[in-house]
Order: structure tokens, then C-alpha cells, then sequence
């Protein structure tokens, strides 16, 4: 780009003395020259700084997934939200349902479920193995059922959603239920 725009000044520059001459002109196109050389610095610049600032930073960790089918879930069973919406970061797996912590740090979770009509479900949100909260669906038409939890983990902690243990069948509703986390 640079080279280009200097090659059109010189040819400009050449016209014009030629058409025109004298000094006096060629020394307004030499500072013109210098003025456009430095504009073109300037440019690539702010470019490459937009380009670096406009990449997400490999720190980043956040996902927002959807159940889209409707699960009947057994005692202990997974929730697994299988369409992915945002996995900056690659730590949740929409196969298993579980999001694994890639850094150190403290974390936000939230989960909002819809039960099908006529039964209720209720639902936990685990650390590895441990509560971190728990939700409830009521048996209402529409009736939705969220969790949060803020936790610190460590790096290689599992976090997901699971039917609650000990509750029998339960069936979640599918395009209504959605499971979200980023890192603090």
C-alpha cells in the first residue's frame, strides 16, 4: 500500500512539474509526500492494534448452551445441553454436558429449566461430585426452574447439571432449557 501510493505521488509529482514547473511546487508535493507517508504509518498502525485488540484472549472462558430435545431423566442423570450457542474457550462439551475449568478462578453459573407439562423436576448443579445448587420446576403449565452458583475452581474441576438423586423419572423440556458459565 505504501509502495503504491508513493509510485502515484512521483508520477503525479513528475506531471506536475512538467506541466507547471518550478521548485516551489515540487517542494509542496515533497511535503505533501511526507505528510500522506506518515498518514499511510499511522493507518497500519491503528490496524494492526485493531486487529491484535479485536482477538478474544486465550484467557477467556464463557458458554451458553440449549437442551433441544425433551429428556426423561433417571436418578443422578446427566443434563447434557447439546446445542452449543457460545464456547469461548472450549471447556464445555456438549457430548458429556460437563464443563471442565481450564484456569484457575472464580466462576458464574446459571441454569433455567422448563419441566413438561403436569410434572415437576428437579435439578442439581454440581462441583466434581458436590452440590453447588439446586433448582425446582414446579408441576405448573410454564413453570420454569433456575439455579446460579459463583464458585471458585480449580483448574480441571467438572462442573454440570443433573437430575436430582432419588427422584424417580422426571422429564425436562427440550428448546426451553439452557445451561450457562464463564469465568470472573
Amino acid at each position: 500500500m505504501k509502495y503504491i501510493c508513493t509510485s502515484i505521488l512521483f508520477i503525479t509529482c513528475i506531471s506536475i512539474v512538467s506541466v507547471f514547473g518550478g521548485e516551489d511546487c515540487c517542494r509542496k508535493i515533497g511535503k505533501a509526500k511526507a505528510a500522506l507517508l506518515e498518514a499511510i504509518d499511522t493507518l497500519q498502525r491503528t490496524n494492526r492494534l485493531l486487529g491484535e485488540s479485536s482477538a478474544i484472549p486465550s484467557n477467556k472462558v464463557a458458554f451458553h448452551a440449549r437442551l433441544t430435545p425433551y429428556v426423561t431423566l433417571g436418578s443422578a442423570q446427566t443434563v447434557i445441553f447439546d446445542h452449543v450457542i457460545t464456547n469461548i474457550g472450549k471447556a464445555y462439551n456438549q457430548h458429556t454436558g460437563h464443563f471442565t475449568a481450564p484456569f484457575n478462578g472464580i466462576y458464574v453459573f446459571a441454569c433455567t429449566f422448563l419441566q413438561t407439562r403436569g410434572t415437576g423436576v428437579h435439578l442439581q448443579m454440581v462441583n466434581n461430585s458436590s452440590e453447588i445448587s439446586k433448582g425446582y420446576g414446579t408441576s405448573g403449565s410454564g413453570e420454569a426452574g433456575v439455579m446460579t452458583a459463583v464458585i471458585y475452581l480449580q483448574k480441571g474441576d467438572v462442573v454440570k447439571v443433573r437430575h436430582y438423586p432419588g427422584k424417580g423419572s422426571q422429564t425436562i423440556h427440550g428448546h426451553w432449557s439452557f445451561f450457562t458459565g464463564y469465568l470472573l
